[in-house]
């Protein structure tokens, strides 16, 4: 059986110290990047595994880090954890991660968990983090940043997938294709995520000269696909003109498209739809049906995995990192006519 690379090793193969050695693949102490790129190689060229143990008592810390969800198993948050523990484990990293099924009581009770085990700090993933943040306003001796599919506090280390962004872009493309009757259909207000679109898509109307069809504000519901049939049967029943919509996800915009679509109202000949979330995994598929941002979720929990080490380390300021989501266009406002079986 080969010998096991040990530090020594890899400080003699890269030419350092072992000092040198021991800073550049712990990332505490000061290295020049070019060193620490360079042992880096050399470890991973060698397959060198550091102890864990011995590496915790010298630099006093557990490397182990709390993956608190609100909602684990919820269709944004598991993107989310998917890139947060992936990047961690490529970071030699160890991740305890704890669902708190959307219970304030759970919540408050797996953070007394994660203290007992004296982790290095903790990454809370949810749609609505500021339920974590208020149990978290307590004195907490480590650091901790927000993954989320929505904004929270800049007075927090958060990650999130720019929705003011999202909401600029899709009224940017809609008038690029011609549109000048540009509806929003839009979730409850205030919320995060909603109030961020509201902004982007409103700014890119105010900057073309546009007013936002039907009254000159969005039209807000709820992210059911029930608000997208009374959505477009509001719609339609106004008489006023609307030649695109920026639906607030696909659930809606797959409720304003069936009903368009019984109407005799073709999409996008009549009216484009854009939605939001990527839902139907248009971006797998060679003939994409619906227009969509995709918010990248798997690349917010990784980004929300390395700020946390940045942080651990000593580095940072509070505020939010944005990830722009990545928009996917599709026949809904390319054309040709979309029919019910494309979606399906």
């Amino acid at each position: 059986m080969a010998k096991r690379a040990s530090m020594s090793d890899v400080a003699r193969v890269a030419g350092v110290s072992l000092t040198t050695a021991s800073r550049a693949l712990s990332g505490v102490g000061r290295v020049s990047a070019e060193t620490r790129a360079k042992v880096i190689e050399t470890a991973e060229r060698l397959q060198f595994q550091p102890d864990m143990i011995a590496r915790s008592f010298v630099t006093g810390r557990s490397f182990i880090v709390g993956v608190l969800a609100e909602h684990a198993h919820g269709r944004f948050s598991m993107p989310l954890i998917v890139g947060a523990t992936n990047y961690l484990g490529r970071e030699n990293i160890a991740a305890v991660t704890l669902d708190a099924h959307g219970t304030p009581r759970v919540l408050t009770e797996y953070l007394k968990r994660l203290r007992s085990r004296r982790i290095d700090g903790i990454l809370v993933v949810g749609d609505d983090p500021n339920r974590a943040s208020l149990v978290l306003s307590e004195d907490f001796a480590v650091p901790v940043v927000f993954a989320s599919s929505s904004a929270t506090p800049e007075t927090d280390y958060v990650v999130a997938p720019d929705n003011r962004g999202a909401g600029r872009a899709a009224a940017e493309h809609l008038i690029d294709l011609g549109r000048r009757d540009i509806a929003h259909v839009t979730a409850a207000v205030h919320e995060p995520a909603v109030d961020a679109r509201v902004a982007g898509f409103t700014a890119a109307m105010d900057a073309a000269g546009l007013k936002i069809a039907m009254g000159g504000g969005p039209l807000y519901g709820s992210y059911l696909q029930r608000w997208g049939i009374d959505a477009a049967e509001r719609i339609i029943a106004s008489g006023q003109p609307v030649d695109a919509i920026f639906a607030a996800n696909d659930e809606i915009a797959m409720g304003l498209f069936g009903t368009f679509h019984r109407h005799g109202i073709r999409v996008p000949d009549d009216i484009a739809i854009i939605g939001y979330d990527n839902r139907l995994g248009g971006v797998m598929r060679p003939d994409v049906p619906l227009s969509t941002f995709d918010p990248d979720l798997v690349t917010v929990g990784e980004r929300a995995a390395e700020r946390l080490l940045t942080v651990i380390g000593g580095e940072g300021s509070p505020g939010i990192d944005y990830v722009q989501p990545r928009f996917i266009e599709g026949r809904s406002t390319l054309g040709p006519t979309l029919e019910p079986y494309d979606v399906l």
